[in-house]
Parts: structure tokens; C-alpha cells; sequence
């Protein structure tokens, strides 16, 4: 008796595990506007078991009065050939392979909490965006709601 119900168990874990890896990648995302900056975009954070395992920013910013405007891009997954992801703690870095000015860091840092934070502090804007244009300096997806919490240079 004792050892059918150790199958029993173990036939029920199986199950549940099986259940859990069916449900797919979790998505964190959110969307963000600041009218006096004439700023906004999107950010987003796909976790696989708890893991990082892709990071998306797009920011676009007004052009001159008659001009089109101006994007800023990040678009990492891991296992890519373009970034060099590692972890640090609780934190997710992705270090870029070919950034626009190698002697300085091309480096987009993700952590996952009650909210998910990406700290753009350290990630070039050249060879991202648009001429006239930035990465934001972090982003914080909210746990609850699709509205960013965003921090942009100062002007």
C-alpha cells in the first residue's frame, strides 16, 4: 500500500509539473507617454520558469514640426548572437557584443521583484535610436496596471 501511494504521489507531481510548463511565458508588460517630452512607448519582460528571457523597449520621440519622429529600440532574447546575457544576484544582465562605442558599456540590467525594473543607466542610445533621440534612463513595469513608470535624461 505504501508504495502505490508513492506513485500515487509521484504521478500526481508529474501532472502538476507537466500542467505548469504548458502554461507558457509569463509577459510583463506596459506602455508609457510623457506629453512634456513628447515621448512615449512600450516595454516588455517574458520570463520562462522565472527567468529572463527576453527584453523589448521602443521609445519614440516627436521630430520638428513637419519631420517624422524618432525611435530608440532594445530587442534582446537570450541565446542570441547580439548580447551576452548573465545573471547578477537577482538581476538579469544583458551586455550588448557590438556596441556603437566599444570603450564604454552597452549594458541593459532587468530585475524581477513584486514589479520588474529595467535599468537602461548604462545602455548606449547610439546604434539604437534615431538621430535626436534616447533610451529612457529605467523602466519599472507595475505589478499590477499597463501604465510604466518611467525616468528620462534630463533635458
Amino acid at each position: 500500500m505504501k508504495h502505490i501511494n508513492v506513485l500515487a504521489g509521484f504521478l500526481l507531481l508529474t501532472a502538476l509539473t507537466e500542467f505548469a510548463h504548458a502554461a507558457g511565458p509569463e509577459i510583463h508588460s506596459c506602455e508609457f507617454e510623457v506629453k512634456a517630452r513628447c515621448a512615449s512607448g512600450t516595454a516588455s519582460v517574458t520570463l520562462a520558469d522565472g527567468v529572463v528571457t527576453r527584453v523589448e523597449v521602443d521609445a519614440d520621440w516627436c521630430g520638428q514640426q513637419g519631420s517624422p519622429g524618432y525611435t530608440c529600440t532594445i530587442d534582446s532574447s537570450r541565446g542570441d548572437k547580439d548580447s551576452k546575457w548573465s545573471e547578477d544576484g537577482s538581476a538579469t544582465l544583458i551586455d550588448s557584443l557590438s556596441p556603437f562605442n566599444p570603450g564604454q558599456p552597452d549594458r541593459v540590467k532587468v530585475t524581477v521583484g513584486r514589479t520588474v525594473s529595467i535599468d537602461l543607466e548604462k545602455a548606449q542610445s547610439l546604434g539604437r535610436c534615431g538621430a535626436g533621440a534616447e533610451l529612457p534612463k529605467a523602466i519599472v513595469i507595475p505589478a499590477q496596471g499597463k501604465v510604466c513608470r518611467v525616468w528620462l535624461a534630463t533635458p
